[in-house]
């Protein structure tokens, strides 16, 4: 039964053809010659030109794209290794006689007939594989007592199953002996061990295959037993003494068991093609991928403001609370400011500025996410993946420096418009219609320098803020959650932002302190601050060390939701409408594209071996 391939299968397939594809067909179509499709090919084998033959089903003496695509399917079905020879062989039984090993009644059915039927040719080239195996145990065991040592079935092994000599396998074949006390492998063993390496790929599947939760790292023998790939109960025990390095290990690691199959694909001797490399994208899609980035952060910036606004008003009211100034105790806490906002100003006074919050909130947020997503590509490791701390913050710093040309007219204008409420309740009822601004009136009263008032403790609150959270929010959804084992969930996401943006929020309200106060429109009688490091003398003069802090707990509760909404929808996003070319599979379909190729790698290996008992019966 054929494998089918998937939509991320054909496009990995597409780039490796991409890459080793050597010449042109008369109409001009980019093609592959034998010699490409060699280097292609992995592991390397004999003779790569009778799978080139089985690939060139027109014997055109080139592969165009379909046609190898074709190929590596064939390669991922169960019995790709069993159809390759058949193919290569061309179903004549007198090459075949020479894969069917000493059996007589193989040699007496071939003997007679031109042709036989793939069924039967797999069949037969089954029981000769397990022939070849009894006669090479059996000649390795002198004594006749059913057993061989370490090296001896290493020696055999590496015949018949893609084996490292010097690997972490073969390093602890000898845990598999009868004891500890002997260095003897029996023959269940052996035939166990040849079963279980024959397709590492089952290895994977059976993992796969298992009921795990979603966060479990260890798996013991029972659990992968009852996987929906089954493995017999003495492969399972050879499994786990492998992956841990102890006998009879009831459970281990996963990381342990992926090691021991990315052993195996070692063994396979994989061309780099197989590791996926993403094609260089043109300057204009670089531009238009930069563009959707903008575009979704501005979506999920919205909405994360949106649901915490009645939060950051409360937190900008409790800021600007001067407790030197006779009278100017407003408000108790955040809960009293809360409850008198609705009381004086309604459930509207809640989201009052909210406008003009929404419509700065987009290029804000979406700078941010996009200048964070830019620099953190370019300072990744291209082959492993990985980034080093300092670039991590570098990058959120880059990206909160990058959003105060958005975020300080922004912030000064939804202040004024916050604190609007307060200055209202203190004036007459004639001077109330008078006063309220709306933020067309305060820009223009601000104009375009005023708008940056403050913009220095903006860039102090802002650069350490993203880089803090941004570190902080990878870092949780790799070592906390997973995000490489599975995919997160909408849970996951959502705590993963909020827990980040605690210790972001809460150590950089200082900065965010000095900025609202410098934003302010000093009332009669309030202290005026002329910059940075004045406002900072001056709050801690007349306030204490504890005001910098005011409306730290409102800033946490504001800014954790609000930043974990807002990195909810921009992952969602882009896992739900990707840029064109850019997929985000879960790390369980990256585990099942893996398992294919391994398995093909393994088919190609199994199927070289044939061809060499062919190619030495001089065939």
């Amino acid at each position: 039964m054929a494998s089918q391939l998937t939509a991320a299968d054909v496009a990995r397939l597409s780039e490796i053809f991409d890459i080793y594809a050597d010449t042109l067909d008369t109409d001009g179509i980019r093609c592959m010659s034998p010699a490409a499709f060699a280097k292609a090919t992995s592991p390397p084998v004999l003779d790569t030109s009778a799978f080139f033959a089985v690939a060139d089903s027109e014997a055109r003496g080139m592969l165009t794209k379909d046609d190898f695509v074709r190929f590596q399917t064939m390669l991922r079905t169960p019995d790709a290794a069993a159809k390759l020879v058949f193919c290569a062989s061309d179903s004549q039984p007198a090459p075949l006689r020479a894969l069917v090993g000493s059996d007589p009644a193989a040699h007496n059915y071939l003997k007679d007939r031109p042709k036989i039927s793939y069924a039967e040719f797999a069949q037969l080239i089954d029981a000769s594989r397990n022939e070849r195996m009894r006669h090479a145990f059996a000649a390795a065991d002198e004594q006749k007592t059913g057993t061989i040592r370490a090296e001896q079935l290493l020696e055999i092994a590496r015949k018949f199953v893609p084996l490292e000599p010097a690997g972490p396998i073969a390093q602890r074949l000898a845990l598999l002996s009868e004891s500890p006390d002997s260095s003897l492998i029996g023959y269940p063993t052996f035939l166990a061990l040849i079963s279980l390496l024959s397709d590492p790929g089952k290895i994977r599947r059976a993992i796969d295959g298992t009921k795990l939760p979603k966060n479990e790292l260890e798996v013991s023998q029972s659990s992968l037993m009852s996987s929906s790939v089954p493995l017999s109960a003495l492969e399972v025990g050879i499994l786990f003494t492998l992956a841990s390095g102890q006998r009879a290990a009831e459970s281990t690691s996963l990381e342990s068991i992926n090691s021991t199959i990315d052993a195996c694909y070692t063994a396979l001797q994989p061309v780099p093609q197989f590791e996926h490399k993403p094609q260089p994208r043109s300057n204009l899609m670089e531009v238009l991928l930069q563009v959707y980035n903008f575009a979704v952060g501005a979506v999920a910036g919205g909405i994360g403001a949106a649901v915490v606004y009645p939060i950051d008003l409360v937190k900008t009211r409790m800021q600007n609370q001067r407790a030197a100034v006779v009278g100017e105790m407003l408000y108790k806490n955040s809960i009293d400011c809360f409850r008198k906002v609705i009381r004086n100003e309604g459930i509207l006074g809640l989201y009052r500025g909210l406008g003009p919050q929404l419509v700065g909130v987009a290029p804000e947020k979406a700078i941010k996410l996009t200048v964070n997503d830019f620099v953190r590509a370019r300072l990744t490791n291209k082959q492993t993946g990985a980034i080093t701390l300092p670039s991590e913050l570098l990058a959120g710093a880059m990206a909160g420096a990058s959003q105060v040309v958005f975020t300080n007219p922004l912030e000064i204008v939804k202040i004024r418009l916050q604190i609007q409420g307060e200055m209202l309740k203190e004036t007459t009822a004639t001077a109330k219609a008078v006063s309220r601004s709306g933020a067309i009136t305060i820009i223009k009263e601000l104009g375009l320098l005023g708008l940056y008032k403050g913009a220095s403790a903006c860039l102090l609150r802002d650069v350490p803020f993203s880089a803090i959270y941004f570190t902080c929010y990878s870092h949780l959804k790799k070592d906390v959650f997973h995000e490489d084992r599975r995919q997160l969930g909408v849970v996951d996401l959502l705590l993963a932002g909020a827990a980040a943006g605690m210790p972001a929020a809460y150590l950089t309200t200082p900065a965010d302190v000095i900025k609202t106060r410098l934003q302010v429109v000093a009332k009669q009688g309030e202290t005026v601050y002329t910059g940075l490091m004045d406002a900072a003398r001056k709050i801690y003069k007349e306030e204490g060390f504890k005001a910098f802090f005011k409306g730290g707990p409102a800033r946490i509760f504001r800014s954790s939701p609000q930043f974990g909404a807002t990195l909810m929808c921009y992952e969602l996003i882009h896992r739900m409408v990707p840029f064109p070319g850019e997929t985000h599979e879960s790390p369980r379909e990256r585990s099942e594209m893996q398992s294919r190729e391994l398995s093909s790698q393994t088919a190609l290996f199994h199927a070289g071996n044939a061809l060499r008992l062919l190619h030495d019966s001089g065939y």
